[in-house]
């Protein structure tokens, strides 16, 4: 009898700090969704296109993958539309995706240069920024892009990526993640050194970001 009472006593104290263990949020993990729209220049970065780029490229499509950094001009908010929360300050970030460029037509070498830099077709493109501040902490945003067309072009170094929602899709999740008041929302330029169509022997497989901007 008293072997019993023990294991009672015992099985009431544990399931109570089980429950209050579960219970407990953790406050402090729980990062600030910012609403408003922001517009910030890319400074610099890289990437890599899988497979490389060459003149008559090879069957399918090519994966790109990319990391750039994100700062506010010198005595500039990259957040100036801030609309919550108040007082924040967005200081910069770092912009990183990966995904799928599809040639226009099924088995066409979608790593031909002349197709890259032209009607090849985002698959389904992942990007996210971890944004740095001045106040508090906020969540990243999140853009999935998908079936967008013309989305690079050739340009000065080289081509010019600008993900974006016209012709296809643009679904933003976390900070940001309301249409921005004008101009392009959901927009992601990368400005590379990619060679445009006429691109030489290649393969290119990496490449550098010398600009561009993320405007959310």
């Amino acid at each position: 009898m008293n072997l019993r009472k023990t294991l009672l006593s015992a099985a009431a104290l544990v399931v109570p700090a089980g429950v209050l263990l579960v219970a407990v949020p953790d406050v402090a993990s729980a990062a600030v969704v910012a609403q408003g729209s922001v517009n910030c220049p890319i400074v610099s970065g890289s990437g890599t296109l899988s497979p490389g780029l060459t003149p008559g490229g090879a069957p399918g499509g090519v994966k790109i993958t990319f990391t750039a950094k994100v700062a506010s001009p010198a005595g500039a908010n990259c957040g100036a539309n801030v609309a919550f929360p108040p007082g924040l300050v967005i200081t910069g970030g770092t912009v990183t995706g990966s995904g799928f460029y599809n040639p226009p037509v099924p088995a066409a070498p979608g790593s031909a240069c002349p197709l890259f830099a032209g009607p090849d077709v985002v698959g389904k493109i992942v990007a996210k920024v971890a944004w740095t501040t001045l106040g508090p902490p906020i969540a990243p945003s999140h853009v999935v892009y998908k079936n967008n067309p013309g989305t690079v072009v050739p340009g000065v170094p080289g081509d010019v990526i600008t993900l974006a929602a016209p012709g296809g899709t643009a679904h933003k999740a976390g900070s940001f993640n309301l249409p921005a008041p004008a101009g392009p929302p959901n927009t992601i330029q990368l400005k590379t050194d990619i060679p445009g169509p006429g691109c030489g022997p290649g393969p290119w497989t990496n490449f550098n970001i010398v600009g561009g901007f993320v405007y959310l």
